[in-house]
Formats: C-alpha cells, structure tokens, sequence
C-alpha cells in the first residue's frame, strides 16, 4: 500500500515537472525580448510582429506564391514511396517459396517503376531548364501530372511542358495535367 501511494507521488511529482519546463518553454519562446525567434528562421520583422501583437490577433501566414521548399518537399515524399515499394518488391523476389512467375512480375515492376523514376527526373531538369521554374513530375501508368508555379504557367510554357513530357514518355496529350501550384 505504501508503494502504491509513494508511485502515486512519484507521477505527480513528474507531471508538475513537465507541467513546470512547459510553462517555461511558453515564456522562453514569447518573450519579447528572446532571440528564439531568429533561431527559429523568423526574420526582425516577423519577431516583432509576433511579439507585438495580442494574443488570439488574426495574422495573415500564407503567401501569393509557393516556395521551393513545396517541390523538394514534394519529390522527397515521391522518392521515399518508390523506394519502400522497391524495397517490398525486393523482399517478394527474395522469398524462396515463391514462384518463377511472381519473381518475374515483380522485376517487371522493379524495371517499369525505375524506368517511370528516370522519366520523371529527366521532364522535371527540362521543365526547369525552359521555364526557369521548379516543378514537380508525376507518371502513373496512362497518364501524367505536372505541378508547377502558377506564376510561371502561360499558354506558351504549358505547350513546351506537354512537349517535354511527350518526348519522355508515350503518353498523349490528353493524358497530361499541367497544374498551377499557388
């Protein structure tokens, strides 16, 4: 019984001390005269206007064009899902139990997935090259979709764009979406 009640002190004593260093935090990281917020990648300005306003104040944070933080961001996340199903398609052709026809189907997959990476790196380098603005290249099976500046997308750019991807796949026009990213 007096375990049971000196555990129960030992839990609160942790929880007000959680409570403590994130009360602390809170001041460290709102005060206004804290160099967080230049550590934290805000500019003076932006600090100041944190700091000078009220509590529950709206405050604008989007912006009129997207950064290039969005397409790294982007490929980054399309890089990693390729390599988790290579790496799953891996593992099925290194089974042993497994069939001649799955390990080939898988293999195919390998193949046609690589092939589809490949593509998509190359119209993304091209894009960038004509239009001087990143972008992001998605291929499925029949179709493609192209993610760009919405600032840089004008009928001229939009044509060379499904020009590029036509000569690096087989995909007909009409298969191809060019979207504005804001």
């Amino acid at each position: 019984m007096k375990f049971l009640k000196n555990k129960k002190h030992a839990v609160l004593a942790a929880l007000v001390l959680i409570l403590g260093v994130a009360v602390m935090a809170n001041w460290y990281y709102t005060n206004p005269d804290s160099k967080a917020a230049d550590s934290a990648g805000m500019s003076d300005e932006d600090a100041s206007n944190v700091n000078s306003k009220n509590l529950g104040d709206a405050v604008y944070v989007g912006s009129s064009e997207v950064s290039d933080e969005y397409f790294a961001g982007a490929k980054l996340s399309r890089d990693e899902s390729y390599d988790k199903a290579v790496a799953t398609l891996k593992e099925i052709i290194d089974t042993s139990d497994i069939d001649e026809q799955s390990v080939q189907t898988a293999s195919a997959s390998i193949s046609a997935m690589s092939e589809r990476k490949i593509a998509q790196v190359n119209i993304e380098n091209l894009v960038k090259a004509k239009t001087g603005s990143e972008c992001v290249a998605v291929i499925s099976d029949d179709s493609v979709e192209i993610i760009v500046k919405e600032t840089a997308l004008n009928s001229g750019t939009v044509l060379q764009i499904k020009e590029i991807v036509m000569d690096n796949t087989d995909i007909e026009a009409e298969k191809i979406t060019i979207i504005g990213a804001k």
